[in-house]
């Protein structure tokens, strides 16, 4: 039979592994969705005059955690071109930043459901204006484009003439084309458009670039990550059928971007 000294220890080891699996399992249930963007795609992901990272997306994915259950949305600042290596390392779950659907990306991450609809444009000088009306007038020029988007995919192809000229960020190529470093700034739609609402001059002016099929942004995730992709789907239809998508959209846009989809 075990002496009273010997129960008192059993029951104290009972008692402090209690606590300690208790402490563990409170632990294990904050659950954090690792989410990456760029810190320079505005309306997006941007960081603003305060130093906040914010942008549509980033309002979108925090609603969107909430809805998959995520505890926390810890957002990663990175360079665009480190957005995929990011993933493939699983230093990121996700990455949300008008992250264009294209059949290049889609070899090394998977994508959800699309939720913006967009295509490419680009701004010259209002002094061009008449000279530059459409992509070909581009060819054999000077243009400006951000690394790794598909505004400098389509431009590689389009323009074979061209003097490429990449940047880190659309800021970078917005000073460049007003430095007369280049001719035109290839951007996304909505990229080019936030730069023309909030830009003080009337000296740069947006030319749509025409091609066959609009692009959409996604969410991409690891390869093969269909249970992650799955949540973020259902999340996506839950924050449209909820309204809070409108009402984001409505924030960054001014309308209701998911009516582009009808």
């Amino acid at each position: 039979m075990p002496s009273k000294l010997t129960k008192a220890a059993l029951a104290l080891s009972v008692a402090l592994g209690l606590s300690v699996s208790s402490n563990v399992a409170h632990a294990d249930e904050h659950k954090v969705l690792k989410v990456g963007c760029e810190a320079a795609f505005a309306p997006f992901t941007y960081i603003d005059d305060k130093g906040e990272l914010i942008g549509f997306d980033l309002d979108l994915i925090r609603a969107m955690g909430k809805v998959m259950g995520y505890d926390e949305v810890k957002i990663t600042a990175l360079p665009f071109d480190g957005l995929i290596p990011a993933i493939l390392t699983d230093n990121i779950d996700l990455i949300i930043s008008g992250f264009t659907i294209s059949p290049e990306r889609a070899n090394k991450v998977d994508f959800s459901d699309p939720y913006y609809m967009c295509g490419l444009t680009f701004l010259v000088n209002k002094s061009n204006e008449d000279k530059l009306k459409k992509i070909s007038d581009l060819d054999g020029k000077d243009i400006c484009l951000q690394i790794g988007t598909t505004g400098a995919l389509y431009a590689q192809k389009a323009l074979k003439n061209a003097n490429l000229k990449q940047f880190n960020s659309p800021p970078d190529t917005y000073l460049e084309l007003q430095n007369g470093g280049c001719v035109a700034a290839i951007n996304d739609r909505p990229v080019n458009d936030f730069f023309l609402k909030n830009y003080k001059g009337k000296d740069i002016v947006s030319k749509t670039i025409t091609t066959e099929n609009s692009e959409y942004y996604g969410i991409a995730v690891n390869k093969g990550n269909d249970e992650l992709l799955g949540k973020i789907n259902k999340a996506l239809l839950e924050v449209k059928k909820s309204g809070e998508f409108k009402n984001i959209s409505m924030k960054w846009f001014g309308r209701d971007i998911s009516e582009d989809f009808k």
